[in-house]
């Protein structure tokens, strides 16, 4: 699993807007890192987001979580 940039290139395919568990606001958590705000778990997206496949990431609901290969705390 590669580290995902915080790249304006790689804003621009982020679909976080779109998931049921979005907090609303901040996107690119694979990332930036965990949501400041509370998550639902709703349903995650992230596996049909091009990012998570470019990058060979696992798991999801990085919204939650952290940045990709950080884990949960």
């Amino acid at each position: 699993m590669a580290k995902v940039p915080d790249t304006s290139e790689t804003l621009a395919r982020c679909i976080c807007g779109g998931c049921p568990s979005f907090p609303g606001s901040g996107v690119l958590y694979c990332a930036k890192g965990k949501s400041e705000h509370a998550i639902v778990r709703r349903g995650c997206i992230c596996p049909d987001c091009s990012v998570f496949s470019q990058y060979s990431l696992a798991d999801g609901y990085y919204c939650a979580d952290g940045a990709a290969g950080e884990g949960p705390e």
